[in-house]
């Protein structure tokens, strides 16, 4: 191990340059993929120049569809927000950058987030060469969406395991699934949802994840194994070209009255796996009975945002998260009208700057 971080810290020197406002490079580092085996994986490294970092912040990027989205290849929306006041450290998650040739374990919270720590790890001995003037082991916590859903899990990660090294100032958590599950049930409640191509990834993901072996022809129409094979599952495609190649936006449409019949043993394993990589599950549908309430108790200042008209990521999740943690007085609950899923990113990004900036 010694020998791999010692060749990834000089891979990343070389690849750094300085630029007028902010350094700004993609790195190589090492991490592990779900079955804990050790991966060299990308991701980006961003410093401010012309003036003293406000601090670092870890951004896990949300959802993305094709490699040309990935960190390392370009920078996120929040992450550019933030990017020319704070140094910011985003991952590429394992099926992306540097191991774009893998399938991406879509929504499995703890590996995400391992990959966010092992960045920050890796970049600690190259940001302490850079003498910042800031605290190196003081961060902020920021995600949207699957990034939300990311930080939490990355929050109780560094609480569980590097509290002894790690100093959260505050995590701010915008739309995140943090019921899979739950997500997963209520996208089908839509007579058209909006993007459709989410849930084969999420399927195929969570088999990837946990080794389920799910088998698309179970899952997929003939017309959704079409899309997946020629614009999903190579990753070289932007969302919204999926988008306009998918007209349909009815998931009846797409999956197979099988996907959400819970008699059938491949969809107990996509359930099993789901409810795995969810923080919290209630259920909703009739007959369910499986629930999750999280053990571990969240100490750092949290501050947990989702719009109640979110079109994508059911509002739901997070309302069944405050369910269990509404009574501490370190979270934050920001919950409103505040438009679909798209619309309400630029809401909570300024909610955000508002609260670093008391």
């Amino acid at each position: 191990m010694r020998k791999t971080v010692f060749i990834v810290w000089a891979c990343t020197l070389m690849c750094l340059s300085l630029s007028a406002e902010v350094l700004e490079r993609a790195v190589l580092y090492p991490s592990v993929d779900q079955h804990g085996d050790s991966l060299t994986v990308s991701g980006r490294l961003m410093v401010p120049q012309d003036s003293t970092p406000k601090g670092i912040m870890l951004i896990p990027h949300y959802t993305i569809f094709s490699n040309q989205e990935a960190p390392s290849n370009r920078p996120t929306h929040d992450a550019k927000t933030f990017r020319d006041k704070y140094v910011i450290l985003q991952p590429d998650y394992v099926g992306y950058g540097a191991t774009g040739d893998r399938t991406h374990p879509y929504l499995r919270g703890d590996l995400a987030a391992r990959n966010t720590v092992d960045l920050y790890l890796a970049m600690l001995p190259v940001l302490d060469s850079m003498a910042l003037g800031i605290p190196l082991d003081s961060i902020y916590i920021l995600g949207y969406s699957q990034g939300g859903a990311t930080a939490v899990w990355t929050l109780k990660l560094i609480e569980e395991e590097y509290a002894d090294r790690i100093h959260v100032i505050s995590c701010f958590a915008g739309g995140g699934p943090h019921d899979v599950a739950t997500t997963y049930d209520e996208s089908f409640l839509h007579s058209q949802y909006p993007m459709p191509m989410i849930i084969p990834v999420l399927i195929m993901g969570t088999s990837a994840a946990y080794d389920l072996d799910l088998q698309t022809d179970f899952f997929f129409t003939p017309a959704m194994k079409k899309a997946y094979t020629k614009w999903i599952e190579p990753k070289n495609i932007s969302p919204f070209d999926i988008y306009l190649r998918m007209p349909n936006h009815s998931l009846r449409y797409w999956l197979t009255p099988e996907a959400t019949d819970k008699s059938q043993p491949q969809t107990q394993r996509l359930y099993s796996g789901m409810l795995r990589s969810s923080l919290v599950h209630y259920p909703i549908l009739e007959g369910e009975t499986d629930s999750i309430i999280p053990t571990w108790t969240p100490k750092a200042p949290l501050y947990i945002f989702h719009s109640m008209n979110d079109d994508i990521v059911p509002f739901r999740c997070s309302q069944h998260l405050q369910r269990c943690y509404g009574e501490l007085p370190n979270i934050t609950w920001d919950f409103d009208k505040y438009g679909h899923h798209i619309q309400a990113v630029r809401v909570f990004i300024e909610h955000v700057k508002e609260l670093l900036a008391e």
